[in-house]
């Protein structure tokens, strides 16, 4: 069975079509990921032995660690950083945040309290020690499976 030149170059078209649509379809799959091997990290954050209502949790690199910072909202004791397949291996400073409505704010009158304009100050009331001044650290190993690391804080 021989092909015409104009069947042949339909057939040729159609290869390369096929051919295409295959490495868009690899190069597309890719674009989800930065090459970093990553794992998902979960677990519970207390703080003076109560589970902490809502923060914030980030994985910061440190200087041997080359990799985006990670981090997941922190609600009702749990987190979870599962985002972009979740935290790249390496060694990173873990820093938790919390605030809530500063202590010395007392409204002068109820439309002030209700007004938007007067939106009271947050303060952050964990202690720097856990975020500022982390001394909180982690160290995700390659070939790791999902890490649960759970944080008690402390007071002062």
């Amino acid at each position: 069975m021989s092909l015409t030149a104009p069947q042949k170059n339909r057939y040729l078209h159609a290869i390369n079509a096929v051919a295409c649509a295959v490495l868009l379809a690899g190069f597309v799959a890719g674009c989800d990921h930065d090459g970093l091997e990553r794992v998902v990290v979960s677990g519970t954050v207390t703080y003076q032995g109560k589970p902490l209502e809502e923060g914030q949790i980030r994985f910061q690199p440190t200087a041997n660690t080359k990799a985006p910072t990670s981090g997941a909202f922190i609600r009702k004791g749990t987190y979870r950083v599962d985002s972009q397949g979740g935290v790249p291996i390496g060694t990173y400073k873990v820093r938790i945040e919390a605030s809530r409505v500063g202590t010395e704010h007392v409204s002068s009158s109820p439309e002030e309290a209700l007004s938007v304009e007067s939106t009271p100050p947050r303060e952050q009331y964990i202690p720097a020690k856990y975020n500022r001044a982390t001394q909180l650290e982690i160290t995700i190993e390659p070939g790791s499976k999902a890490v649960t690391k759970n944080f008690e804080l402390t007071g002062q």
